[in-house]
């Protein structure tokens, strides 16, 4: 719902002028007047073979993302300390601990790119807030990214055609780890649940640069592990990856 919310405001935001500066791929646009999508996108669509379905717009000048980051510390922190004596539970918070230590963090706007579109069809064309924003374009990414019940994250290389419970097979779960009830977060910003036991497999591939997140198994009695994985994949939605 939030995030059809962000599009709406971009897609039906009146054009009241301000300062606009976009980041892509590490040169600076400023616009004086709100651009639209296109026009952020028509000095850099024909300098590449994009693959557009990994393109994202993030806002730099938001706390958020941070914000969330430090909330999720602090409930790892406090499962911890009330855990102590479960060396399992201990040793997995630990692991997370460290994977979101190095994760860049930006506040994403999921809205689909793509520059053919934006110039058509004024539904993929919204308008920009006043504001200070990322833009990644990248060429067809080579790898997909595994995060979350691990004993480090991992990058492995895309492998056409396979299923994501597949790219699990060399990581390395914690005893903690949910490998049954993966979660697919593809770089369009599209979440999938991806089954990888028996009874749930299904056949679902993970695109080039995708997430596949790892989640800790529920506990009876308890939320919160629920609400920490819900927590680590909506972090995970803001993460800026190379």
């Amino acid at each position: 719902m939030l995030k059809q919310l962000i599009f709406s405001v971009l897609l039906v935001a009146p054009a009241v002028y301000g300062a606009v500066t976009v980041d892509i791929n590490g040169s600076s646009y400023q616009f004086d007047a709100n651009p639209r999508l296109n026009d952020v996108l028509a000095p850099v669509a024909l300098q590449s073979n994009w693959y557009w379905p990994a393109a994202a717009l993030y806002q730099l000048d938001s706390d958020e993302p941070e914000q969330l980051r430090q909330q999720v510390l602090q409930q790892i922190a406090q499962l911890k300390q009330h855990k102590s004596t479960d060396s399992d539970l201990v040793s997995t918070l630990q692991a997370l601990e460290r994977q979101l230590a190095t994760w860049r963090l930006a506040k994403r706007i999921v809205v689909p790119i793509d520059y053919d579109f934006a110039r058509v069809r004024p539904e993929f064309n919204p308008r920009f807030d006043n504001g200070t924003y990322l833009l990644q374009l990248k060429q067809r990414p080579a790898n997909v990214y595994l995060f979350g019940a691990l004993s480090s994250e991992m990058t492995v290389t895309h492998r056409g055609a396979a299923a994501a419970a597949d790219y699990i097979i060399s990581a390395q779960p914690t005893a903690l780890a949910d490998v049954a009830e993966l979660i697919l977060l593809q770089p369009d910003g599209k979440v999938q649940a991806a089954g990888a036991a028996y009874w749930n497999r299904a056949h679902i591939e993970a695109m080039p640069g995708a997430q596949i997140f790892i989640p800790l198994q529920s506990q009876l009695f308890s939320s919160q592990l629920d609400i920490l994985n819900k927590r680590l994949l909506e972090l995970a939605s803001h993460r800026v990856l190379p």
